[in-house]
């Protein structure tokens, strides 16, 4: 007894030499809480890091660099974050990582395939001054007619296999299509825009072998004009 009293001593006095006090449970509610938003927070930057790589790596429209280090930090926060959470323990550390993974790729891809990651990447452009210079965009890659490559945004309809095309500079391009040899993945509207592939027969004439989408969706393009 004298040695349990002993100790509860010098815990008591341990306790009010270190003004120690209990801790409140709304403290513990409130680090829950704010534990679950940053992870929460956390996924969401890894989805939106990974749909906007995939963007930039496929559609090769976008430097995709920023995006996947940002999709790389918040992995890693993601996971990071988890662990503290009350019940990790239970949970077999890999499968945590692959089921990180699996949402971050998973989600982000039906971002790029639903043309969201594309719409994000001009929001940010419009909303934000700096952003087109740490993420620019590979319009050289598809303004290079010479080479096969050509984009812009359809301005008219000729006929089922002919439109007139504005490219990023401004300059107006008619554009003909092999039809049924054509691989095309867009419907031809007035304001949509496209990217082809294909071969410049004149100064601003153009054979498209290939029609895609600027944002990534797939499409008959000939289904409304036959």
């Amino acid at each position: 007894m004298k040695k349990n009293k002993s100790i509860s001593d010098q815990v008591l006095t341990s306790i009010t030499q270190k003004k120690l006090r209990p801790i409140p449970k709304w403290e513990f509610v409130a680090k829950t809480w704010i534990l679950w938003f940053g992870l929460i927070i956390s996924l969401v930057l890894l989805i939106l890091g990974f749909g906007l790589s995939i963007f930039g790596f496929i559609d090769n429209v976008i430097v995709p660099y920023l995006w996947l280090l940002i999709a790389i930090i918040f992995f890693i926060l993601s996971y990071f974050l988890f662990e503290k959470t009350k019940k990790a323990y239970r949970f077999d550390k890999k499968i945590i990582l692959f089921l990180i993974v699996l949402l971050g790729l998973g989600i982000g891809g039906i971002l790029f395939k639903t043309g969201l990651a594309n719409r994000i990447d001009r929001g940010l452009e419009t909303r934000s001054t700096y952003y087109r210079q740490i993420v620019p965009m590979k319009l050289q890659a598809w303004s290079n007619p010479q080479a096969g490559y050509l984009s812009g945004t359809i301005t008219k309809i000729i006929a089922p296999d002919s439109f007139e095309l504005t490219d990023f500079s401004q300059k107006v391009w008619t554009i003909t299509s092999k039809n049924s040899q054509t691989e095309v993945r867009i419907t031809p509207k007035i304001g949509v825009e496209v990217k082809l592939i294909g071969s410049q027969t004149a100064a601003t004439k153009f054979t498209a072998d290939e029609i895609r989408p600027w944002q990534g969706r797939r499409q008959n393009i000939l289904k409304e004009n036959r």
